[in-house]
């Protein structure tokens, strides 16, 4: 059943796809056919539609997260995502498309092992695992509990690890094996010791040594996060960005410390439920920063960060289609973008992050952390003076200015059993709210077998 749904939506959303993608129905007789099968499986992930991880679902965390607010309510799913009254009717397209990316991904990892020339095929042999792994790790953040979060909920995925029968009926793995899973794959890309060039776009061997490090901090093990992050940081092509440059390089593809970024383009996937289109005063305004969140930047004015929200709360000549606020500045538009709002490139792991990451796993375990933290902050406030140690709130509080936006505050206060508070709402790290339902259609079409998730009824 699941296979039959998720091939499907595969065929359907590359109905329009570029010239240099496939859909993996169609015969993997060279190495060039794989390449296009790759590009295939990340047009499916970030097909533009609503709930993909290219429109909505990229700001889902900073939504339910403390420091969201919305200028409009234009009746979209930004605000209801950030109201939490999303149903198991309105979440189909968050869990369909990543699952239809995973099943073009296993369609093309059957074929790959059935090339002739095995060593060429063998670099995107290595993308296709960590592009399963990580399309895992989206569905796992939306769908199940964070494993640190201390969550009475143990539900995990339905685990896509081959090319399916067509009625086949998928059942939730543990929370356990669903991470095991995740970094598996990770690593199974990792311990080729390929790709380790930069490649837009594409997870290449430090993106997926980046997201190992982020997985194995979601599940408590921090030793081994720590290891990855320091690796990032000590041997990767990427540079932190400065206060120099850090303004600038928004618009841009493939800048310093980009690991990992979605690609949209005007003709790849631009749309208007993209964030961009999200955070214009002219657009949906669904996510706007608070106005305490705003003050809390502006009170250190040398910190380059300060510059990237945004004071729009007067309407230029009175506009009544001006939607007032406060903005976040991360989605100004690809340069050369002809509808700058439609067309950002979505941010999924940068090299600062593989620094919060050492800090965090380093002081879950005793260590000093202030080294990691003194480093990213001189990239970013003038004039900084080192400190001798920082706490867990420290961290927190740096993550959150360093990644508004990006999708990651709420996992982050959650992951450490922390309570996300936006005016009259608070979340729990235990609150069933923390995960969404699974869709309506699969609990339906699994005749009982796939379980919903508490809270959420059947």
């Amino acid at each position: 059943m699941l296979a039959c749904l998720i091939m499907a939506a595969a065929c359907e959303a590359l109905d329009q796809a570029p010239s240099t993608s496939v859909t993996t129905d169609t015969a993997i007789t060279s190495v060039e056919d794989l390449a296009n099968a790759v590009n295939g499986a990340y047009y499916v992930a970030t097909y533009g539609t609503m709930l993909t991880v290219a429109s909505e679902m990229s700001i889902y965390a900073d939504l339910v997260g403390p420091d969201s607010y919305q200028p409009a309510s234009s009746g979209q799913n930004a605000s209801r995502l950030a109201g939490f009254s999303m149903t198991a009717n309105d979440t189909y397209n968050a869990y369909y498309y990543l699952y239809a990316a995973i099943a073009s991904v296993n369609s093309a990892l059957e074929k790959a092992a059935l090339l002739e020339d095995q060593e060429a095929a063998a670099p995107y042999v290595a993308e296709l695992y960590a592009m399963r792994g990580l399309f895992h790790f989206h569905l796992a953040t939306y769908f199940a509990p964070i494993p640190t979060s201390g969550s009475e909920n143990q539900l995990g995925l339905v685990l896509a690890d081959k090319v399916f029968d067509i009625d086949y009926i998928g059942k939730r793995a543990s929370l356990q094996d669903t991470y095991d899973f995740i970094i598996g794959d990770f690593t199974k890309a990792v311990e080729t010791g390929l790709n380790k060039s930069r490649n837009t776009g594409h997870l290449n061997y430090w993106a997926a040594l980046a997201l190992r490090a982020r997985a194995n901090l979601y599940a408590g093990n921090y030793a081994a996060a720590l290891n990855d992050a320091e690796e990032v940081l000590e041997a990767s092509p990427y540079k932190l960005y400065t206060v120099d440059n850090y303004t600038k390089v928004w618009s841009q593809e493939g800048a310093d410390e980009m690991i990992m970024e979605y690609l949209q383009t005007d003709t790849y996937n631009a749309q208007r439920y993209a964030p961009g289109y999200y955070t214009s005063p002219r657009g949906y305004s669904e996510y706007g920063v608070s106005p305490e969140f705003y003050a809390w930047m502006q009170s250190t004015p040398d910190d380059i960060r300060s510059q990237m929200v945004a004071d729009c709360t007067v309407a230029p000549g009175g506009d009544p289609d001006y939607n007032t606020g406060y903005y976040p500045l991360k989605y100004p538009g690809n340069a050369g973008a002809s509808v700058p709002a439609y067309v950002n490139n979505i941010k999924v792991i940068r090299l600062s992050e593989m620094l919060m990451i050492a800090a965090e796993a380093a002081l879950a375990q005793g260590q000093d952390a202030a080294p990691y933290v003194n480093t990213l902050r001189r990239n970013r406030i003038t004039g900084y003076a080192d400190v001798s140690s920082v706490t867990l709130d420290d961290i927190l509080d740096e993550r959150r200015k360093e990644f508004f936006a990006e999708g990651q505050i709420a996992f982050d206060l959650w992951r450490n059993r922390r309570t996300v508070v936006n005016g009259s709402l608070s979340t729990g790290p235990r609150d069933y709210r923390t995960v969404l339902p699974l869709p309506k259609e699969e609990i339906d079409l699994s005749k009982g077998l796939l379980e919903q998730n508490p809270g959420y009824g059947n």
